[in-house]
């Protein structure tokens, strides 16, 4: 039972690690527009993961729902990693027992 538990624990980590490792991609891709933002001014815009939108007072910039879906998929790749190691683990465990 606790053994289970901890499985599902370690998966659900390795989900969260590969959606932070989306989220610096994604904030590498923030600093650079930030950049371009700071030095250019341009009109408001969006490339696919960012959008440089202009509010009541000021502009801002947000990460679209595109780029919540990238930091997943980097989230759902790391945990199918992790499922896939946990089952090696089990043949290598089965192929020592026989």
């Amino acid at each position: 039972m606790l053994l289970a538990i901890g499985k599902q624990i370690g998966l659900l980590l390795r989900f969260i690690y590969g959606y932070l490792i989306g989220f610096i991609f994604i904030s590498i891709i923030y600093i650079v527009v930030g950049i371009t933002v700071i030095l250019f001014r341009p009109e408001p815009f969006s490339i696919f993961v960012i959008a440089y939108i202009q509010e009541v007072d000021h502009y801002k910039l947000k990460i679209t729902l595109l780029g919540h879906l990238v930091m997943a998929i980097f989230g759902i790749v790391e945990w199918t990693k992790c499922k896939n190691e946990i089952r090696r683990r089990k043949k290598k465990r089965r192929k020592r027992k026989s």
